[in-house]
């Protein structure tokens, strides 16, 4: 299996949504954080099944919250770019 990697962005995005929804209603967060890495869980089987959105950003929509993970897969390493509310920022760049 690919070795994983979180940007400081996806892990502050991943962290504040928990938060919000954790104050929306208990335990939400804690389900929305679950969702998350069932979905990175996915990512890290089948890397490349996901559509790409650009030459190497991978995106994929999460079950159930309005969330899409913005990844990219370098040789060995996955790279999880974003964790972004489809609403405020459809797609990242990657430089």
């Amino acid at each position: 299996m690919m070795t994983l990697a979180f940007s400081e962005l996806a892990q502050q995005e991943l962290e504040d949504a928990r938060d919000y929804y954790n104050l929306q209603q208990e335990n939400l967060g804690e389900r929305f954080k679950e969702h998350i890495k069932e979905s990175i869980d996915n990512i890290q089987e089948f890397p490349l099944l996901y559509p790409k959105i650009n030459d190497v950003l991978y995106r994929v929509v999460v079950h159930k919250f309005p969330y899409s993970i913005f990844y990219i897969v370098d040789e060995n390493r996955i790279v999880i770019i974003s964790i972004a509310h489809q609403n405020r920022k459809p797609f990242y760049q990657v430089d």
